[in-house]
């Protein structure tokens, strides 16, 4: 690691103002509270509608860095199973009402924080999913040398790749092997929705994981002393005391009985100690990830994780008044979590933070070369910590600037007005509680994703469920709102499709209680669950309604309007109205009034799947053929249904503002299904030599990557057409 020590003492105030900098650009590009807030809603929304899904006999926990909103591009998913009527316990007492099968937490023998499972009873009445699936507990048990029966977690592994490997997915059944102690499943990411990237490949990792009867001695003793600290709050212990206490079917690797043995969890505790974390916390923690990745592991790898650094963060919580981690202090806090952290390496000893017996560190630095050089970097690091902590952020420069600027304070201040967004420096709070609400909407709008695709039944079951206060009381209130409306309105959608299916269009009385349900439930956002209600409209022959709440809503004259857009289909994220036209702009608009953040509506990605194929206009109809489910701007949306439903002499016109909106949409992985729509309609005007431009661009933005696109059935309608016509 070559860097410049630089031995100018800085003062308190210019440490102070470095943080504020540093802070705010973490703010935007990596962490903050309002980012984790928003996935600790989405993660236990998805967590709620798999266990609805499962008739509540099986649960699917997220853990890590994806579950905590802390995740950078090198992050994997994690997730936990929890099948029913599997228990485990530390006391046969525990066991008294308990239904099921239930194994006694045997330690002996096993390092900290892990043990055998000791059969204790067993309910052969009961099935578990193990026996659902051909393979009953009681042939997976075997016998110690007492003579005991025991669950190896090996062959509950094994079980789970097998399992895994049987799944359908969207791109077919995922590759699954054994890695490490879990149960890895890999398919692809088919439209980018997780990854971001279309055809990435999604490596998740499962555990399964047995809940305790009640809180092992462990955790009662942390929770017991709670009391004499500041962190975690009150409310977060509450919360905790709630949750489940689990083992997972991970063995100790340096164990002669790793395939029997169990590890303790506290995950659920763990990702609530995270998701109680401030904007300052969780920047000092995803740094500490980051100067890992970037100058500690290619150095030396995998003898510290990100797990480490979270445990170092919470130990330094614990000592440090909530009050006191404020952006100022960001620089200060990471100096201290590494000064603990080299401490810890130089005594091999890093208590976890709630099972207080378990060093992580144990039988990780017995090579004193490895040890040594893990001191020298981290000192390096401590030394030249302004730079370095600089270089960890993502998407700014900031070390460039602090180079150019030669170590002066001030000078680098102003050259971060110069070289970078105002939103790290003057317009900070403008910015931010716009992104707030950025972050909030984009995970409601990606649970919108996934419920396209459930049928009628499972939405039924979803809209019980979510009206359910025993069952659904942990996500914010409005969050569920919105959920729940797009569940419905999803509802509305198929019914509608059934309607047209079956002719029952003819009841007009039927036909305007579906609209005005529409309507109703309209208000999912400011652009899109309008649209779905002119799109029922349009699809029943109501073309005049359509057309004059297309006008009366997105092109009107009158009044402007800003909304956030969120979504994947396009890389501005400003639609704005105005003067009958609707246009998009980079970034986020700036709350120039943060107590009337409500200003800026927020714009969602229509989203069809392909059973909606009845419903949608010709150009979607071809969308529906070639994917399982797809998205389209909701001003490309919009602009489509106005060419569709305008008089013949507003055609052009119309399908060249269509052609603008499909323009600014570009740079993203989804703009090629906007030239379809392009193209179709060039094609219904008889422009056939447009319409097979556009198809033709559309092909060259998904030959490389091998996705399905209907440009192909397009264009051949298209020429056959063309060539009929001549």
């Amino acid at each position: 690691m070559e860097e410049v020590n630089h031995s100018k003492e800085f003062s308190v105030e210019e440490i102070a103002q470095v943080s504020v900098i540093l802070s705010n650009c973490v703010f935007f590009t990596m962490a903050s509270a309002c980012k984790t807030n928003a996935q600790r809603n989405a993660i236990l929304m998805e967590e709620f509608l798999y266990f609805v899904r499962h008739k509540q006999l099986l649960r699917r926990y997220f853990g890590g860095s994806a579950a905590e909103g802390t995740n950078l591009s090198t992050s994997d998913i994690d997730k936990m199973i929890v099948a029913r009527c599997i228990y485990v316990c530390s006391d046969p007492a525990d066991t008294k009402n308990v239904r099921g099968h239930v194994f006694l937490v045997d330690s002996q023998d096993s390092s900290q924080g892990y043990a055998k499972l000791v059969l204790l009873k067993s309910d052969s009445g009961i099935p578990t999913i193990f026996d659902d699936n051909g393979c009953p507990i009681k042939d997976m048990l075997e016998q110690n040398k007492k003579g005991k029966l025991v669950l190896p977690s090996e062959k509950v592994v094994q079980f789970w790749i097998n399992f895994l490997g049987k799944r359908q997915t969207a791109t077919g059944p995922p590759e699954t092997f054994q890695h490490g102690p879990c149960a890895t499943a890999v398919n692809k990411d088919p439209q980018g929705y997780i990854k971001k990237e279309v055809g990435e490949l999604i490596e998740q990792d499962f555990a399964h994981g047995l809940p305790f009867c009640r809180v092992p001695v462990e955790g009662e003793q942390w929770l017991r002393s709670r009391r004499h600290f500041n962190w975690p709050s009150m409310k977060t212990l509450e919360k905790i005391r709630t949750l489940d206490c689990h083992v997972v079917a991970v063995g100790d690797k340096i164990s002669q009985h790793s395939s029997l043995e169990w590890r303790i969890s506290y995950l659920l505790w763990e990702r609530e100690l995270v998701w109680s974390f401030n904007d300052t916390q969780l920047q000092c923690f995803v740094l500490l990830k980051s100067l890992l990745i970037k100058f500690i592991d290619p150095i030396v790898s995998e003898k510290l994780s990100s797990y480490h650094m979270k445990t170092v963060v919470f130990w330094e919580s614990e000592t440090i008044d909530d009050n006191c981690w404020r952006r100022e202090f960001l620089l200060t806090f990471l100096k201290n979590c590494l000064l603990r952290l080299k401490d810890c390496v130089e005594k091999q000893t890093l208590m976890h933070f709630i099972d207080r017996s378990k060093n992580l560190f144990f039988g990780r630095l017995d090579d004193p070369e490895i040890k040594e050089r893990i001191l020298e970097i981290l000192e390096d690091i401590l030394q030249n910590i302004l730079v370095i902590s600089m270089k960890c952020v993502d998407d700014i420069d900031l070390a460039t600037t602090w180079q150019n600027s030669h170590g002066n304070v001030d000078e680098f201040l102003y050259n971060c007005t110069v070289d970078h967004p105002s939103n790290i420096t003057s317009d900070f709070e403008a910015s931010r509680h716009s992104l707030e609400l950025y972050h909030s909407e984009q995970v409601t709008w990606g649970i919108n994703v996934g419920t396209a695709l459930s049928d009628f039944k499972t939405l039924a079951e979803y809209h019980v469920a979510l009206e359910d206060k025993n069952i659904a009381s942990d996500f914010d209130e409005g969050f569920k709102r919105s959920v729940g409306m797009f569940v419905l309105l999803r509802s509305a959608i198929i019914q509608a499709v059934l309607m047209l299916r079956s002719e029952e269009a003819n009841t007009s009385e039927k036909f305007q209680r579906l609209v005005n349900f529409m309507d109703e439930k309209s208000d999912i956002d400011a652009m899109s669950g309008k649209l779905y209600a002119i799109t029922v409209l349009f699809a029943f022959g109501k073309k005049e309604e359509a057309y004059k709440r297309i006008k009366n809503v997105f092109f009107r004259s009158e009044s402007s309007a800003k909304y956030i857009y969120v979504g994947l289909s396009s890389t501005c994220k400003t639609i704005e109205i105005s003067q009958q036209t609707i246009t998009q702009t980079k970034g986020i608009p700036k709350c120039q009034n943060p107590q009337k953040i409500i200003d800026f509506p927020v714009a969602y990605d229509m989203i069809f799947a392909k059973e909606d194929i009845s419903l949608v206009a010709k150009a979607l109809k071809f969308e529906c053929l070639a994917e399982r489910s797809f998205l389209v701007h909701p001003v490309v949306y919009a602009s489509y249904l106005r060419v569709l439903c305008c008089d013949k002499e507003e055609k052009v016109e119309n399908i060249g503002r269509l052609h603008e909106a499909v323009k600014e949409c570009k740079g993203t992985k989804h703009n090629y299904r906007h030239f379809n729509i392009l193209g179709h309609c060039y094609h219904e005007a008889e422009f056939y030599e447009e319409a097979c431009r556009c198809y033709l661009v559309s092909l060259s933005q998904t030959s490389g990557d091998g996705r399905p696109n209907a440009a192909v059935l397009m264009l051949l309608v298209c020429l056959f057409k063309a060539e009929h016509r001549s």
